[in-house]
């Protein structure tokens, strides 16, 4: 035997035990080191690692199972290699195989075996929806945890098995127990093929051993192909008649005489869990219109010969009466009384022939139809319609079809009863409410409601660019499961473009009425004298474009420097001192313009702007005056009157 030697892959899953050992690869309980959880890794065996073709199937396909997620399936994590170990990471069933089951416990309780089963063909259903076809149904593939929830394995590397590889003696060969005949004989294999497998699983655990053994797997896969599972001997007294006939229909030899798919079985498994009895043996009957020629032969045999008697009877009374009437007469009104007879019994024969063939018909499809269009359709030839179920079932509509009994294809015949399973619709689930949130955000929301997503508009709000405005149909009022949720989403705040007016010439007054749409922003202070003081010298943004409504517009105004008359006080001193003052903090920068007020006249001593982020909000701004100097100062801060303060120069 083989034994494996690494301890880590690729630098993430440690090595913990080794838990199976099968027929194309090792089973190891692992940990991974990433995510700090316990995970399964199966590891191809060796012999397969340098076969390309089926390396490619076995990753492709491991890829492809990866995408199936339900709870009876177990979960594929990550494929990958390590050197030329090839490798699947899978989640950790704790537990023990079904095999291993049966084997410590024997034949299994009906009832348990039941719900086993209903749980594998659940995982097989959510398989083949998605095309997957298992291909190795059988016990040593179904992990059973502690709390009693099968699990199916081995999606993909059943898959990815071709016909050369499932010979390959030692390996997998003890599938051929689990067999469909198709797969024994090498035909076409589809999902009843899977549903044949299952059929023997379920054998296997109501009686503890495979119906089929020999000293070789071809006798074996011969068995399959050509015997039939003895249920007087075989099956105990106890197991009721539904599931043997449940047991009955999955192994059947001809493809078309199985269940057709996992949810049908499912139903039956259901029906029988809620006492409701199955009709197998309508199902089966192959309804052969009867051949009547044998009575048709009785009739033409035993009618002529009555009205025959009853002519000789006639013909004896005419001649006791007519005693006198010759031979002659009497022969040819015989011979004419026999072909009047012959004439009218072989009209009646055409006539009433129709009376004792009944005519046999197809069964249609009607899955997804309408139950009063299949029932308008059955009732035209004589068939009567029962429902036999109504189900909740968010893939199909309401009051249509979800399984038919026959199934279509099979012969019906005028009087013969079709049942149908028909739809209620998804489940009443109650509506979340999702205005507020962000359309990304609600994807789960809507699965976990078992709801989806509608028709999506969108319109400009005040709420933030993809939130949710409002949804149809309301939160909290209650819908079927599966119904589209519609939403109206937020495009963020509507952009209005406004044109920018030219205002340069005019004054600062004239330019805050015109610029209405538009905010002003910094106003600095230049001098011009071949301007008129008190105009808009330059405007930073240009006249005649377009731009964003509230967008700012800085502006420079023509302000007069005026000379200051000197007057020499040669006696006087000049004092130096500071304005102290704290800038607001709103804003990162602002524009401090501080005018000194002089009689009649202001004169701007101080004009920069300020970053409060860099210098702080505090700001001291040097003045001076003469020895017994008195001056007031006006200070503002983007182009706002901030506050004035008075200075005396002593």
């Amino acid at each position: 035997m083989i034994q494996f030697m690494k301890k880590m892959f690729n630098d993430r899953y440690e090595i913990l035990d080794k838990i199976g050992d099968g027929g194309m690869a090792f089973v190891y309980k692992a940990r991974c080191t990433i995510l700090n959880r316990i995970v399964a890794i199966k590891v191809l065996r060796p012999e397969f690692s340098n076969d390309e073709e089926f390396l490619l199937k076995f990753k492709n396909e491991a890829l492809a199972s990866a995408g199936l997620t339900h709870p009876n399936i177990v979960n594929i994590y990550d494929v990958g290699q390590d050197e030329e170990i090839n490798y699947i990471v899978m989640e950790y069933v704790d537990g023990m195989n079904l095999k291993d089951l049966i084997k410590k416990k024997g034949a299994l309780d009906y009832s348990y075996a039941l719900d086993i089963m209903k749980q594998i063909a659940m995982a097989l259903n959510q398989a083949h929806k998605n095309g997957i076809v298992h291909r190795d149904i059988k016990p040593h593939n179904i992990l059973i945890s502690e709390d009693n929830v099968a699990k199916v394995a081995d999606f993909g590397i059943a898959k990815a098995t071709t016909s050369s590889t499932i010979t390959v003696v030692g390996n997998v060969i003890g599938s051929v127990h689990y067999f469909s005949p198709e797969q024994a004989r090498g035909g076409y294999i589809d999902k009843t093929s899977d549903l044949y497998s299952l059929g023997i699983v379920l054998y296997e655990m109501l009686t503890g051993k495979v119906p089929f053994r020999g000293d070789t797997p071809v006798n074996i896969a011969l068995k399959h192909i050509n015997e039939y599972i003895d249920f007087e001997k075989d099956i105990p007294d106890n197991i009721p008649k539904d599931i043997k006939g449940l047991l009955y229909k999955l192994t059947q030899k001809k493809q078309s005489d199985r269940y057709q798919s996992a949810y049908e079985l499912i139903n039956d498994i259901e029906y029988i869990e809620n006492n409701v009895e199955l009709d197998f043996e309508q199902e089966y009957d192959n309804y052969h219109t009867q051949k009547l020629n044998s009575l048709n032969e009785e009739l033409k045999a035993n009618i002529p010969k009555q009205l025959k008697e009853e002519g000789v009877n006639t013909n004896m009374r005419k001649k006791s009466k007519k005693k006198n009437s010759s031979k002659k007469k009497m022969t040819i009104l015989g011979v004419l009384l026999a072909l009047v007879m012959s004439l009218s019994i072989a009209y009646l024969i055409y006539s009433i022939k129709d009376l004792f063939i009944v005519q046999n018909y197809e069964m249609p499809d009607f899955e997804n139809n309408t139950l009063e269009d299949a029932t308008t359709r059955l009732e035209a030839i004589g068939v009567d319609v029962r429902i036999r179920k109504e189900l909740y079932d968010s893939s199909v509509e309401k009051n249509h079809i979800i399984n038919q009994t026959p199934s279509a294809g099979s012969p019906i015949k005028k009087g013969q009863t079709v049942k149908f399973d028909v739809s209620k619709g998804g489940e009443p689930v109650t509506v979340p409410n999702l205005v507020r949130k962000t359309l990304e955000s609600v994807e789960n929301i809507l699965k976990e409601s078992d709801l989806k997503e509608g028709v999506i508009d969108y319109e400009f709000s005040s709420l933030p660019e993809g939130t949710i405005i409002s949804q149809k149909p309301r939160a909290f009022t209650e819908v079927e499961q599966g119904t589209g949720i519609d939403f109206i989403v937020s495009k963020g705040e509507e952009v209005k473009l406004v044109k920018v007016p030219n205002i340069v010439g005019k004054t600062l007054e004239d330019a805050r009425v015109l610029l209405v749409e538009l905010g002003i922003g910094k106003i600095k202070y230049e001098e011009d004298k071949d301007k008129k003081e008190g105009v808009i010298l330059r405007q930073s943004l240009k006249g005649g474009q377009h731009v964003e409504e509230g967008k700012k517009i800085d502006l420079t105004v023509n302000e007069y420097e005026e000379e200051e008359e000197v007057v020499e006080e040669p006696s006087k001193k000049i004092i130096e001192k500071q304005i102290s003052f704290e800038l607001p903090q709103e804003d990162e920068t602002v524009e401090v313009v501080i005018k000194e007020k002089e009689k009649n006249t202001s004169n701007t001593i101080y004009n920069k702007t300020i970053n409060i982020k860099e210098l702080g909000s505090m700001i001291s701004v040097p003045i001076e005056g003469y020895e017994g100097q008195t001056k007031e100062y006006e200070i503002y801060v983007n182009d706002v009157f901030y506050g004035k303060t008075t200075a005396e120069f002593k």
